[in-house]
């Protein structure tokens, strides 16, 4: 297994998988992203939504995962792209006969793993360093999305260091990260339990909030380890 990144415009990410597996990698990519651009010049409320939006049935899959996904927790479709374009292409990929795989979206991963892994988890400078999740869960897809107040250039409305969901549905879990940071506007313990309760919703199996040294977990999340966090290994970049 190698590790290597892939860049097609505005989608920056890295993909563990055999050699083999490279090219159809970027192709994945490029397909999940004319379609999400495509439907978007006719429906351009699509992409500048913050609320929940229908879509119809003759939508592209990608769409309605999109859509489906921020319906569930009360967000726009937009929230799920970086976990819906990451899920279309491990799906594909599984496909095609990879059995070990892990696509990082910029901080959204969808992985469907032959051994287990560790994935370090980054909060920033002023985050707590040095911590990863090992998940040891084989042969299905699996999505460990992270959404930041201070990490990145996706939009937020929070101020958590990482809000951070596990789920089998990787759009969901894309959402889901996105509406829980979006609701911890502050270290305020109460605040912070609420919004994980609130969000443990469908197909979510566990959230993680950390903001300073504070760290809140709610539902069945991997073991806690120690990991070694390269900065260097982060997928970082915009959406679409």
């Amino acid at each position: 297994m190698k590790r290597h990144s892939i860049r097609i415009k505005e989608t920056i990410a890295t993909i563990i998988a055999e050699d083999e597996f490279i090219p159809l990698t970027s192709q994945y990519v490029r397909e999940a992203r004319e379609q999400i651009i495509d439907y978007i010049e006719t429906e351009p409320e699509f992409e500048r939504s913050l609320v929940p939006l229908s879509v119809s049935n003759n939508a592209p899959a990608v769409i309605r995962e999109m859509a489906n996904a921020g319906r569930a927790v009360g967000v726009g479709p937009m929230a799920a792209v970086a976990g819906c374009i990451a899920q279309y292409v491990v799906q594909h990929l599984v496909s095609d006969g990879a059995n070990h795989v892990v696509f990082d979206n910029g901080g959204d991963i969808a992985m469907y793993l032959q051994h287990p892994i560790v994935a370090g988890i980054y909060t920033g400078p002023g985050g707590v360093d040095g911590l990863g999740l090992r998940i040891v869960r084989t042969d299905t897809l699996l999505g460990l999305c992270t959404s930041s107040g201070v990490v990145g250039h996706s939009l937020s409305f929070g101020c958590s260091d990482a809000a951070i969901c596990l789920s089998s549905d990787v759009a969901l879990a894309d959402a889901t990260a996105t509406a829980l940071g979006n609701s911890v506007i502050s270290r305020d313990s109460d605040l912070i339990v609420n919004s994980m309760r609130r969000y443990m919703v469908n197909d979510v199996e566990g959230l993680m909030v950390i903001i300073g040294d504070a760290i809140g977990t709610c539902g069945k999340l991997p073991e806690v380890v120690k990991a070694n966090v390269d900065y260097h290994l982060i997928s970082k970049g915009l959406e679409v």
